[in-house]
């Protein structure tokens, strides 16, 4: 009998992001079984995370999806990859900008506009604590870890938009996959254009996006992945 392959297990905010890059990757990744985890949030934000609880936040996800999958054991997984938003959790909280007829937080490059001031900025000193935590951690629940970003957004990063509409997600995400699937060798290419792909190792792309706005404007990391 055929040895069942490792599960390469990415864990994503929504199901956007699944439908974005779920085929592509497996047609990508054919020496493992690809498996998305869609959290249906974004667990770098909430409230109840901090830098000191992140890691077993993380692990009780990785255990959820066992769960759903009855039979699977933490040794049947090869890696958990975590594809992230920065959201802009790096500027100063001078570029947090007050605008109290905004009904939604709004991003620009250089700063986010929104009616919850206090609110962003406390939730942008948790996040980046727990980035900082999460992109300096090789294991969780002693499997391989790994932290991708795609600044501001993932839509910012494929789709140049960074301030999508909810309603438009799935239309992008459909659209993507239409233009890459069968071209996945595209896609890495797309992944690695100089237009968002920041040079240098895994270290030197998250002290790039931690610098100045860099985390709001349009910048990935995850073509590293592929060179991995």
């Amino acid at each position: 009998m055929a040895k069942s392959k490792k599960i390469v297990l990415f864990i994503v905010e929504g199901i956007t992001d699944e439908m974005s890059l779920s085929l592509i990757l497996s047609k990508l990744i054919d020496d493992s079984s690809v498996q998305f985890h869609v959290i249906n949030q974004d667990i770098t934000a909430d409230f109840n995370s901090n830098s000191q609880n992140i890691i077993r936040k993380i692990d009780g996800e990785v255990k959820k999806f066992l769960a759903q999958n009855n039979g699977l054991k933490k040794t049947d997984i090869k890696e958990i990859i975590h594809l992230v938003d920065t959201d802009g959790a790096f500027i100063k909280k001078d570029f947090v900008l007050e605008d109290l007829q905004k009904l939604k937080t709004f991003y620009t490059p250089t700063s986010i506009v929104t009616n919850k001031r206090d609110l962003i900025i406390e939730r942008n000193e948790r996040k980046s604590a727990i980035l900082n935590k999460l992109y300096q951690t090789s294991h969780i629940g002693r499997i391989g870890y790994k932290v991708y970003f795609f600044s501001c957004n993932l839509e910012h990063v494929l789709h140049n938009n960074q301030n999508t509409p909810y309603e438009k997600k799935c239309l992008y995400s459909y659209d993507f996959v239409d233009r890459y699937v069968n071209e996945e060798k595209r896609f890495v290419n797309f992944l690695s254009s100089e237009d968002f792909a920041i040079p240098g190792d895994y270290k030197e792309t998250w002290q790039f996006i931690k610098t100045d706005c860099n985390s709001l404007n349009r910048y990935c990391n995850f073509h590293l992945y592929f060179k991995s």
